[in-house]
């Protein structure tokens, strides 16, 4: 788990919360599904974000960073040993291999992994320290590693804690500077083009690691934008699109069916008496069966360009590109009998089913003024269902003055 506080804590807890409370409302639904007898319209997986944004974990995420850090100080602690010999043995750099080893081993074993965290970043306070005074300070390589502290800081712990190390990074520095300044530094013993080449190779360390951490960064915050907007989008309770989905899409296929003069429909659809249902049965069985509609619905519209939403209360809306006003009605005939056949109460012994009233309006790319019109049509038709006496579908073609009304008994007629 990641530290609280830090950006890799809220990724992980923002997805994994946010995906905890969509199982809980798939498990819902679907026992409700099994409960009514509906089909199910697809399996839904519980995934913890987290682990998709950094597979490795925080935990390993620490123990990678701290085995980079063993596995670094010791080639070049062994590349100084080739190069000078045993006179200039490099004890510092063994103190840190050791150091690091101890903590690899406290990681392995469940250790905190702050404790760790914090050792680390104290290990390579050290190596910047004694490293820099012992390889020419500001002349030397090691100096040039200082801007991974603060970045490992960052990407380890938390915003507090990198500041700290930010902080104790710059006393060093300070303290390396004035030494300097007054002759304290010892000389680096290495020739020219060796301490050359090592600036070199440390440079480009830092802009490795640098490009890394921005790297992981950026995922984390490109993937919780999308998460963002997938949920601004979606209905809390049933997993559809929510009315700002619902008309986001719209707007995007009115002006596609605009650009190509193609037929757009559009379903609008209540359950009769919901309130009933409610009073009779309580409001969380009432959340049940909205669930189980709004899984209904999206069962019989089965295209990948159909998208269902909950308008608001007990309200659902269906788009429905390039379906005509003969395919739209049948659409929403087809959900009306459905939802009768599976035979669900408005109360324990009532006699009487839940049922779904239907306004359809189908129109004509060019003879779309707005996405407005469409839903006003759409209420307007669904209006004059429960006019009719509800449980009904009542369709609106291009010309809204026609309608066609198709109602439990499957008569027709035009108002």
């Amino acid at each position: 788990m990641a530290k609280k506080g830090s950006l890799l804590y809220y990724a992980g807890s923002y997805g994994f919360n946010r995906d905890v409370t969509r199982g809980r409302r798939a498990v819902f639904g679907f026992s409700l599904l099994h409960h009514f007898g509906l089909p199910s319209a697809g399996q839904v997986f519980v995934k913890d974000k987290f682990s998709d944004l950094m597979p490795m974990g925080r935990r390993g995420l620490v123990q990678i960073t701290n085995l980079i850090l063993i596995v670094l100080v010791a080639i070049l602690a062994l590349f100084r040993l080739v190069l000078l010999g045993a006179g200039y043995f490099p004890f510092p750099a063994l103190a840190v291999v050791l150091g690091g080893l101890v903590n690899a081993v406290y990681i392995g074993r469940g250790g905190s992994l702050d404790t760790a965290a914090r050792a680390l970043i104290g290990l390579l306070l050290f190596g910047l320290a004694y490293g820099g005074f012992n390889t020419g300070a500001f002349s030397g390589p090691v100096i040039l590693l200082s801007p991974l502290i603060p970045l490992c800081t960052m990407l380890l712990m938390d915003v507090r804690s990198a500041g700290i190390s930010l902080l104790l990074t710059s006393v060093v520095l300070g303290a390396l500077f004035l030494l300097d300044s007054n002759g304290l530094v010892p000389p680096n013993q290495n020739d020219p083009g060796l301490i050359q080449l090592g600036r070199l190779i440390a440079l480009l360390a830092v802009c490795l690691a640098s490009t890394l951490i921005v790297w992981c960064f950026v995922r984390i915050s490109r993937s919780l934008l999308e998460t963002i907007r997938q949920q601004s989008n979606t209905d809390y309770l049933t997993g559809v699109f929510n009315r700002r989905g619902i008309e986001v899409n719209l707007r995007r296929e009115v002006g596609r069916a605009r650009r190509t003069n193609s037929w757009l429909s559009l379903i609008i659809a209540d359950v009769d008496f919901f309130k009933l249902y409610n009073d009779n049965n309580g409001h969380q069985a009432g959340d049940r069966c909205l669930v189980a509609v709004a899984q209904l619905i999206q069962s019989c519209s089965a295209r990948i360009t159909d998208v269902v939403g909950r308008f608001g209360g007990e309200e659902f809306v269906v788009i429905l590109p390039d379906t005509d006003g003969t395919e739209a009605p049948a659409i929403a005939e087809n959900m009306r009998r459905k939802i009768l056949e599976q035979k669900i109460p408005y109360a324990e012994g009532d006699s009487r089913l839940l049922s779904l009233t239907f306004g359809v309006v189908s129109v004509r790319g060019r003879a779309i003024d707005s996405s407005h019109q469409l839903i006003s049509q759409a209420d307007v038709a669904l209006y004059k269902g429960k006019q009719q006496g509800r449980n009904c579908v009542v369709s609106i073609f291009s010309d809204p003055a026609e309608t066609d009304v198709q109602c439990e008994d499957g008569n027709h007629f035009r108002s």
